[in-house]
């Protein structure tokens, strides 16, 4: 069985980072990648097998069954995400509110750029064939890398209420849940901005049915999508964290 022609070194070098991954990562990476553009319903393991020119006892042979490859695929985009984030709040201008918009764009191009994605890392136990596998294997470290990004939003908030911005990173080492969730109103607060922002990614990403083929709404994407970061921004100026 021959591979594919076209997963050359430059290919692997766009995907991963790396021209030559191992046999174990090019079916971690193609699998992140072909999930992306097709989501549960039509994605194919025997796709990505035949593509990497091997059978499909490969996949059982690395990661135990295909829900265990995509279990794995999963936590590793959720894993970018959090990362990714982290990163344009990091390269933002040093002032609060360019650094909470940053984070809050970062979410929706995110979104958009592994649109497969996105059923599958807020609802794992509605996609996935075996959410319980998953749930053994990851969720508990992506409860954590959860909890830091929780955090991170909430420092992000706290620092546009005082006009400062933070100098420590939070990390799955350092992060103090207490300290965050001890604040009800925070709590609350970062909530909306995360469902909020979740909302207009899933939309961004051509996830929302009944948008997806409005010319309307593709007329008005990006003047709506801008719109919106202004107006979670807005509406955090506007809280009240006291009392």
């Amino acid at each position: 069985m021959r591979a594919d022609p076209t997963l050359t070194p430059k290919f692997w070098q766009d995907l991963c980072g790396n021209p030559e991954p191992t046999s174990r990562e090019k079916f971690l990476y193609l699998t992140i990648d072909e999930f992306s553009r097709t989501g549960p319903g039509g994605f194919s393991h025997a796709l990505i097998a035949r593509r990497l020119g091997v059978t499909v006892a490969m996949i059982n042979h690395y990661f135990g069954s295909r829900n265990g490859l995509i279990s794995e695929a999963a936590f590793t985009v959720y894993s970018q995400y959090i990362d990714a984030l982290n990163l344009a709040v990091k390269k933002a201008p040093k002032n609060p509110t360019a650094r909470l918009e940053a984070w809050i764009r970062r979410q929706i191009s995110f979104a958009v750029s592994v649109s497969g994605w996105a059923v599958v890392l807020n609802y794992p136990t509605l996609s996935l064939e075996n959410p319980v596998e998953f749930a053994v294997l990851f969720r508990t470290r992506m409860s954590a890398l959860f909890n830091v990004n929780m955090a991170r939003l909430g420092q992000l908030i706290l620092d546009l209420k005082s006009g400062t911005v933070s100098i420590t990173e939070i990390t799955v080492d350092n992060v103090d849940v207490d300290f965050y969730m001890s604040n009800v109103k925070l709590v609350s607060l970062a909530s909306s901005v995360g469902m909020a922002t979740l909302g207009a990614a899933v939309w961004a990403a051509g996830s929302h049915a009944p948008s997806a083929e409005s010319p309307e709404a593709k007329k008005f994407g990006d003047f709506v999508l801008e719109e919106h970061v202004q107006n979670v921004v807005r509406l955090v100026e506007a809280s009240d964290l006291t009392g």
